[in-house]
């Protein structure tokens, strides 16, 4: 096994396609050789840095979990916020 990803090696296109155990592996040799270039050459190639940037721009996006959802909930399930409203007037003693 390889631990970095050299800026010549190939780099998938659509990170979005890959799972979240390969997007990790990929992050973690897009960083040593950040640092394997930094070490020994003193700067990091433009295109290591870009796929860093890539990576990382992946992972906050996974990190931020799903956004608005264009799915609409299943039948006999309710939207959250309009079963709490259900709840919370109830408590209140209304109907």
């Amino acid at each position: 096994m390889k631990s970095r990803i050299s800026p010549d090696e190939p780099f998938p296109e659509d990170l979005g396609r890959l799972k979240d155990q390969d997007v990790e592996v990929l992050n973690s040799k897009v960083h040593r050789e950040v640092d394997h270039e930094f070490a020994t050459e003193g700067e990091v190639h433009p295109e290591t840095a870009a796929r860093k940037d890539e990576v990382k721009d992946e992972l906050d996006d996974r990190d931020a979990g799903p956004g608005l959802s264009l799915v609409p909930p299943h039948d006999g399930e309710k939207d959250a916020d309009a079963h709490e409203e259900d709840d919370a007037g109830r408590a209140g003693g209304q109907h």
